[in-house]
């Protein structure tokens, strides 16, 4: 199982728009980031492909261009605000999407229909659409914003075809399981926003679980998710997190706060997400050695060959293999 960063910046992206600081006029590739998304692809033993997208902000369209993104079987969404939602328009190629064969023969079937626009026989023929897994406040945000694409519209324009489900039925004891990955939903707090960390997880050629964990824009993960996190995630190779900068934020971790929760549930790797424009790629890793001494559990870890840093858009992730 493979996790590819898409985009590592906050709500702005770096560069920020009409800003001249020494971050955002960086010739550092590390310090060009844009809005947070992630990618999960994963190749079964019998072939089998699965495709997994967290979040689809703004710059959506760009993303897949930039890091060849070209099937997209599911949609988890971590909540509604614009930087992780406001792309969703252009998952319609990917919600939809039908071989002319498959069009060919349902006219071959279906003679008296044969003379319908095919737009709408694709549509007909893809069933429900493309599964979106939120919460439950965040479906209720789609369905506002994106209100034209769940009514009858004119011909002309496209849209996106869409199953909304309520991730809130997705628990521990019964995880959404894509091929060979298990998702499972991880409750979080930003500020008073209920939003949704996702953990990923693969069984290894041994047997043993290997994860995953994606848990950006939060300011407070409670005990119950922490003990979600260690009972389901097995060995987690890859902890990326919300860390917007040093300061603390009313509504997102700070990087010492999200060391804190890295020092409990122990991932191989820690990754701070949704940086903002204060601090470069090299200061914030030499920032974060600088505060490994308050931490003996990464400490260790580092020590063995771990890492605790700032993650970078087009990170790839590797887990059980």
């Amino acid at each position: 199982m493979q996790m590819t960063l898409l985009g590592t910046g906050t709500s702005h992206g770096i560069p920020c728009i009409a800003c001249k600081c020494r971050v955002c006029t960086s010739s550092d590739e590390h310090d060009k980031r844009l809005r947070c998304s992630a990618y999960v692809s994963d190749t079964a033993a019998d072939g089998k492909e699965t495709h997994i997208l967290v979040d689809v902000g703004p710059e959506f369209r760009i993303q897949c261009i930039k890091f060849d993104i070209c099937a997209v079987d599911a949609v988890l969404l971590t909540h509604s605000h614009a930087d992780h939602l406001h792309g969703l328009d252009d998952i319609r190629v990917f919600s939809h999407t039908i071989g002319s064969d498959r069009i060919e023969e349902w006219k071959k079937s279906n003679p008296e229909n044969a003379g319908l626009d095919p737009r709408f026989l694709a549509n007909a023929l893809a069933g429900k659409g493309l599964n979106l897994y939120a919460n439950r406040q965040t479906i209720e945000d789609v369905r506002n914003r994106f209100d034209y694409v769940f009514k009858e519209t004119q011909i002309g324009g496209g849209k996106p075809k869409l199953n909304l489900v309520d991730s809130s039925f997705l628990l521990h004891e019964r995880p959404e399981e894509f091929g060979r990955v298990r998702v499972t939903p991880v409750p979080m707090k930003h500020g008073e926003l209920d939003t949704t960390g996702w953990l990923f997880s693969v069984a290894g050629t041994d047997g043993t679980v290997h994860s995953i964990a994606y848990l950006t824009d939060c300011s407070f993960i409670p005990e119950s998710s922490i003990d979600l996190l260690k009972e389901n995630g097995g060995i987690i190779e890859h902890c990326v997190i919300d860390g917007l900068r040093e300061k603390p934020h009313s509504t997102h971790f700070g990087f010492r706060q999200a060391m804190d929760v890295a020092e409990r549930i122990r991932p191989r790797h820690t990754w701070f997400t949704h940086i903002c424009h204060l601090m470069s790629h090299e200061e914030i890793k030499a920032y974060a050695m600088r505060q490994l001494a308050d931490y003996p559990a990464l400490t260790g870890i580092v020590r063995e060959g771990g890492s605790v840093g700032p993650a970078y858009d087009g990170l790839v992730l590797s887990a059980g293999e």
